[in-house]
């Protein structure tokens, strides 16, 4: 931990006063270079860190919460003596000498200016081969050695998954988020000797896929911001956890910044950062507990089918006031057509519905050109008669964002997968160029909203007492001229004639 001096109070001081504390400060530096581990106070969430026993540890923070400081810190407890820690942090030590730690950052620059440089700050330099960093570092195969045989290893994310094969290892540090590649090869290394993986990030990059892989995963909170799952523990640490940090340095730190990048940087929040489709959507308003089907309504079930993909299907009924609840969800991943529409039907037969109809992605209608079959026809011959929703991606994610915004729209709580998508589907990232972008939506975990799509598009709202009056082509072209003009009583009815119907 680094200690801030109070240089207007030190130069307040009297001469004798300013020297003797003067004096104290050198001989603080001079034991904390000697021994760094015992300056290193981590702060409650740092501690909770710490603490992790689980396989995989997450510490999602935002920026200059601590989360590099904490991980390498980490590092440097398990790799060193016991006896060469300080009391408080002996607690924390779960490995023996020697131990193996691959510690990587997103690039050579990051991992020699940022990253090596904070570890300089917190190693005893008599745990270091040859008493110094200049002895203990081998700069061509960026390898650090301890005397007692542990060993640390600097790789980068910009290199081959090829190259990152091999090694068996008892840790692999990654500061930020690697790709699912290198997260696949690294974890084969630790998995002979019982290792375990660190991540120390800020969820920058959004929804990526540790949000699938380990977020989504976290368990339990079993403390304000700690999570336990399976074989992995979480702890999320906010700028203001940081007590070297004032207030006045996290505002101009976050100045400026989306809402989204605000969560993401100063509270370590996985966000949608590249534009949320969505928005409109809220747990609170939009998802109901699960109830019984009231009587005497109509169900539509859309329907995403695939077989590489999932099959996505989505049941809902329709109430008098046009209102639209999607009370059950299937997700059906490597079925057949036939296996879908078995469980379609004793989905069906489980609620006692007849469904209206059913309506499925427009490409089901597309002929294969070996057999001339389409999907439409397979569901069809399986007693699932679809028709064809409609095309327009735009037009549909509109239709839903309008009953997200009037509340003609909800999803029982149960539909966990439908809300997840719901909560993570979002527009493509604009392109570096810097050139307008087609706007299009991320074809990722999107199975079950373009069901909800299809079904929702297939419904017009009801229509209103002003839409439902009779009115002929040429009263309706006349109510409209009359309306776009200052002084209605100058029109020529006879500019009309030959449209009436």
């Amino acid at each position: 931990m680094r200690f801030k001096i109070d240089r207007k109070a030190l130069a307040g001081l009297s001469g004798e006063e300013k020297e003797q504390a003067e004096l104290a400060l050198r001989e603080i530096e001079r034991k904390r270079q000697a021994d760094p581990l015992a300056f290193y106070f981590p702060h409650h969430q740092q501690q909770v860190f710490h603490s992790f026993t689980a396989k995989t540890k997450l510490f999602s923070g935002g920026n200059q919460s601590g989360k590099t400081t904490a991980g390498l810190a980490d590092d440097v407890i398990q790799a060193v003596d016991r006896d060469a820690l300080p009391d408080h942090l002996k607690a924390y030590k779960k490995f023996e000498a020697p131990f193996l730690c691959r510690i990587m950052a997103e690039s050579f620059p990051v991992l020699e200016t940022t990253l090596i440089v904070k570890l300089q700050e917190l190693l005893p330099k008599d745990q270091l081969l040859g008493g110094s960093w200049k002895t203990a570092y081998e700069k061509d195969l960026r390898v650090l050695h301890f005397k007692n045989g542990s060993r640390f290893f600097f790789q980068t994310y910009e290199m081959d998954v090829a190259k990152m094969g091999g090694a068996t290892l008892d840790r692999v540090h990654f500061d930020e988020e690697p790709s699912m590649a290198i997260f696949n090869e690294c974890r084969m290394r630790v998995a002979v000797r019982g290792g375990d993986l660190l991540f120390t990030q800020t969820p920058v990059q959004g929804l990526t896929w540790t949000y699938d892989a380990l977020w989504q995963k976290r368990g339990d909170e079993v403390a304000p911001r700690v999570w336990k799952g399976q074989d992995l523990q979480t702890v999320v640490v906010v700028m203001e956890d940081n007590p070297a940090l004032s207030d006045e340095e996290i505002r101009l730190a976050v100045e400026g910044m989306s809402e989204e990048e605000k969560a993401a940087r100063k509270e370590g929040r996985y966000v949608a950062l590249h534009g949320l489709i969505y928005a409109d959507f809220r747990r609170k308003t939009h998802v109901t507990p699960e109830r019984p089907i009231p009587e005497n309504v109509n169900v539509v079930v859309g329907i995403d089918p695939g077989i590489r993909n999932r099959t996505a299907v989505v049941w809902i009924y329709l109430t008098p006031d046009d209102q639209m609840v999607v009370f059950q969800e299937g997700y059906y991943a490597g079925y057949t057509v036939r296996q879908v529409c078995e469980q379609i039907h004793k989905t069906n037969d489980e609620f006692n519905v007849s469904p209206l109809y059913y309506v499925i992605d427009p490409a089901a209608r597309n002929q294969n050109h070996n057999t001339g079959r389409s999907d439409q026809m397979e569901y069809a011959d399986h007693g699932i008669v679809t028709i064809a929703g409609q095309h327009s991606v735009t037009a549909g994610i509109n239709r839903v964002r309008e009953r997200f915004q009037t509340e003609r729209l909800f999803i029982q709580d149960h539909c966990t997968n439908l809300i997840d998508e719901l909560q993570k589907y979002r527009w493509k990232q604009p392109p570096r160029s810097g050139e307008e972008p087609k706007q299009a939506p991320v074809k990722k975990d999107d199975h079950l909203v373009d069901a909800l799509r299809y079904a929702v598009m297939s419904r017009p709202y009801l229509p209103s007492a002003e839409e439902a009056r009779e009115e002929n082509q040429l009263q309706r072209l006349m109510r409209e001229h009359v309306s776009s003009l200052e002084n209605p009583e100058n029109i020529n009815p006879g500019q009309f004639s030959g449209l009436a119907a």
